[in-house]
């Protein structure tokens, strides 16, 4: 499952992701020791609504210059694989 997050990763999140290093997004290494895996999956799978509702994502579009996130259409199937591939960074 971590595999093919990371290849789903690669294709849709390194444009604005780097794996451990700040870009235009916050960098993934890490993110399940600051995030509960819920929060990471709502924020993949859902992130309009999580910077409305959401006061940790309305801190860090602010903190990243006003970048929203984007939604990239993933599946949940998908979103999972690439949460399992953090857990391996």
């Amino acid at each position: 499952m971590a595999a093919k997050g990371k290849d789903v990763y690669e294709k849709m999140c390194t444009a604005c992701h780097k794996v451990d290093k700040r870009f235009i997004g916050p960098a993934p290494k890490g993110i399940l020791e600051r995030r509960s895996p819920e929060w990471v999956m709502n924020m993949i799978l859902a992130p309009e609504r999580m910077v409305r509702e959401d006061p940790l994502a309305k801190d860090l579009l602010i903190e990243f210059n006003g970048s929203p996130m984007a939604n990239q259409g993933l599946t949940e199937e998908e979103a999972r694989q690439v949460l399992e591939y953090f857990r391996t960074l």
